[in-house]
């Protein structure tokens, strides 16, 4: 059993003497001796028992062998390679390798073996392997934190947009981290030892604040101060412009200053505080705009929160009550504020209107009615607020405007009272023009008739020129008897004389056609007439309009051509509506066109034409008493509608005129 102990003396001391023997006991490492042709331990040190908690007895009842302790994921692959390993050793030659152990305790260890040929056998062959191996457990343990620690630095730099610089005083280098790197785009590639000159950093600096942060940064360690931060901006490798914070700290040790800082990248937070300045002062503006707006239109704009009880007003509403902003803080009021300021008369409509309102959980809120300034002054107001419920009904908050109409309706009053006496007006020249005419009218038949007698009976007295003159009186009556008609129907355009109806107008066309067939036969005319919609309107009124422009085509004739017409009609579409602001944008229109191939005439007098009494030709060259055409623009007006005429002289006339589908109310 000897044989089998792990000692030197068991070993022999042929291989290790005594002072081997001793200097072993004393070296800090494990020195364990294999055997390889018995593959076991010969030899071990005591140092078994101070790295892996073993006794030598431990190590002999595991069969001299470290293999039941040893840790590895392939044991069987590690094992047969260290065996290759060791056979093919040679002498003086050493090689290093890591092993895992299993503590007594439990715990792993880690040992780094380094193992050299101690003897070969009598063939020559490599029989003793001697190992030293070194507990580098904690050596790991601390390397492996600072991989971690080095690796939350940078996993930190990156979260955070900075890097770390440090740098001894004097020297000519600066260490970055890999942080510093990535902010200012600077491939590591570069400096793999991550230091770079002194100055590299100032070349990012722009050449505009360059010579200060110079000045400041070295000043400072020249200085000794201890901390120093500085804003700046740098313009990276990729060309764009960040603002950063540069930090200083200083650290002495000894006969050694250390310099140490940081290099922040303060773009977001610049950004996101000139966007915030920008909004305050957007903000600014608008209660600017809002408080001029208000003082302009007269009006004040408040709100009212149920939960805080009380309502926040604008400046404009409390000028509009003649208070003085200052005496409530913060813009503050009660809730029963307002209501103190209602005039008596409307105090119980407008409590009865909010009671409705709330009751059947309207979302608007508009009521017109009148306040008592704190002057004792009377003023015309409207309400206007958008009411907020909650989940179960209840009024949570409202905001509105109260403005000021008093003017308004003052002008408003002023308005209908000029109306009304313009109406009375209207009747009183429509009552005389009627009665006018009708008493003409007698007078004219009588002149008429009696210039016809006179023809008849006395013709062969007065002769010739008493003829000419009695012709000439018969004339003038019946031109004067003509616009006394035409006067008559003018005065009629504009008033409702039937109840609006829905018309077919190309049933309104054809009987104006056939009113007009004589004529249009004698002209040998060729009338055209396309789809024409149904409106509602006045039917004689529908009838007069297009006979009027109707007979105005046949009438401005070429003597050397036969009248040609064209009567058409087309939905006006939304885009048109905005090219004529004399069209209501309420209700739906078409568009009429009657184009006809007569004389025409010079555009610059196409509004001309529609005026009472207005002529382009003589009354010797074509009939009629220039009241048509503005019997026709009274008629589309009276309809909400519009009236254009468009020529060309020599080519033709086109009347284009628009009336609704239906009648304005």
């Amino acid at each position: 059993m000897e044989n089998s102990k792990l000692s030197c003396s068991a070993f022999g001391l042929s291989l290790i003497g005594k002072q081997i023997e001793g200097l072993v006991r004393i070296l800090p490492q494990l020195i364990y001796v294999l055997d390889l042709e018995q593959q076991r331990l010969v030899f071990i040190s005591d140092r078994i028992t101070d790295i892996l908690g073993y006794s030598k007895q431990d190590i002999e009842q595991m069969g001299n062998s470290l293999g039941p302790i040893m840790v590895h994921a392939n044991m069987q692959a590690f094992a047969k390679d260290i065996s290759q390993r060791f056979y093919r050793m040679e002498t003086g030659e050493n090689f290093e390798f890591i092993m895992a152990f299993r503590h007594k305790n439990g715990e792993i260890r880690t040992l780094k073996n380094t193992a050299s040929l101690l003897q070969q056998n009598q063939e020559g062959k490599n029989q003793y392997i001697m190992l030293i191996a070194e507990d580098i457990t904690e050596q790991i343990l601390r390397e492996e934190i600072l991989q971690f620690k080095q690796f939350h630095i940078q996993d930190s730099e990156r979260t955070f947009q900075y890097g770390s610089w440090e740098m001894e005083d004097g020297s000519n280098f600066v260490k970055w981290t890999d942080g510093l790197f990535e902010l200012l785009g600077v491939p590591k590639e570069r400096f793999p030892d991550g230091k770079v000159p002194r100055g590299f950093y100032l070349s990012f600096v722009p050449a505009s604040e360059r010579e200060v942060v110079e000045a400041e940064a070295y000043g400072k360690i020249d200085a000794k101060v201890p901390y120093y931060e500085i804003s700046h901006s740098i313009i990276d490798m990729k060309g764009e412009t960040k603002y950063v914070i540069l930090r200083m700290h200083i650290i002495m040790t000894n006969n050694t200053t250390i310099v140490m800082g940081t290099v922040v990248d303060n773009t977001l937070h610049i950004k996101v505080e000139k966007e915030r300045n920008d909004q305050m002062l957007q903000l600014q503006r608008q209660h600017t705009q809002m408080e001029e707006a208000e003082a302009i239109f007269k009006f004040g704009s408040w709100e009212c929160n149920i939960n805080e009880s009380h309502f926040r007003c604008s400046e404009g509403l409390f000028n509009l009550l003649e208070l003085d902003s200052s005496h409530y803080p913060q813009s503050i009021v009660p809730l029963d504020f307002y209501p103190d300021f209602v005039h008596p008369e409307d105090v119980q409509r407008v409590r009865e209107y909010a009671r409705q309102v709330l009751a059947e959980k309207k979302p608007f809120y508009e009521i017109e009615h009148r306040i008592v300034d704190s002057t004792g002054v009377t003023k015309n107001v409207m309400l206007r607020a958008r009411v907020q419920y909650d989940e179960n009904g209840r009024m949570q908050r409202a905001i509105g405007v109260t403005a000021d109409l008093t003017e308004i309706e003052t002008y408003r009053r002023e308005l209908e009272r000029q109306v009304a006496a313009l109406n009375r007006s209207n009747q009183e020249l429509e009552q005389f023009a009627y009665v006018a005419s009708h008493d003409l009218q007698e007078p004219l038949r009588k002149i008429k008739a009696f210039g016809e007698r006179l023809e008849k009976k006395y013709k062969d007295v007065v002769g010739d020129e008493g003829k000419f003159f009695i012709d000439r009186m018969i004339n003038a009556a019946q031109r004067m008897n003509t616009l006394i008609d035409d006067l008559l129907t003018y005065s009629r355009a504009s008033r409702e004389i039937e109840t609006p109806k829905q018309l077919a107008l190309n049933e309104v066309v054809k009987n104006v056609i056939d009113d007009l067939e004589i004529k249009i036969q004698s002209e040998n005319a060729q009338i055209t007439v396309g789809e024409l919609p149904m409106i509602e309107a006045q039917a004689v009124q529908m009838q007069q309009l297009f006979q009027n422009l109707i007979e105005n085509a046949l009438k401005f004739r070429k003597p050397e051509l036969s009248p040609v017409v064209h009567i058409m009609a087309e939905k006006v579409s939304k885009k048109e509506y905005h090219k004529i602001p004399q069209l209501n944008p309420t209700l739906e229109y078409y568009r009429f066109t009657i184009n006809d191939n007569g004389i025409g005439f010079d555009s610059k007098y196409a509004d001309q034409i529609f005026a009472i009494f207005q002529r382009l030709h003589g009354r010797t060259e074509y009939e009629g008493t220039g009241l048509g055409l503005a019997i026709c623009r009274k008629i589309v007006e009276s309809h909400s509608g519009y009236i254009m005429a468009q020529g060309e002289e020599g080519v033709g006339a086109t009347f284009i005129f628009y009336l609704p589908t239906t009648k304005n109310k």
